[in-house]
């Protein structure tokens, strides 16, 4: 395996795991009624998680996710 290869897996298991955690944490904040403040801190982290492994893992994925983006919706709603 190359070095890129290396660098892309583990940047995806990375962006992954702490999307993961902050998802986590945000629930647990919710089941264990805590804090406003604290529950703020935790909605924007679980947004900022989502939002880079969304834009990074289309870039080590490739552009060409983003670009087939209309055929792949319109395939997984149906319509025409």
């Amino acid at each position: 395996m190359t070095f890129a290869q290396n660098f892309r897996r583990i940047a995806a298991v990375a962006l992954m795991g702490v999307c993961v955690l902050s998802w986590v944490s945000l629930g647990l904040v919710v089941l264990l009624d805590g804090p406003s403040a604290v529950l703020v801190i935790a909605v924007i982290a679980a947004a900022v998680s989502t939002e880079a492994l969304f834009w990074v893992g289309g870039a080590l994925l490739g552009w060409t996710a983003f670009a087939n983006r209309a055929r792949i919706w319109k395939r997984l709603t149906g319509s025409a």
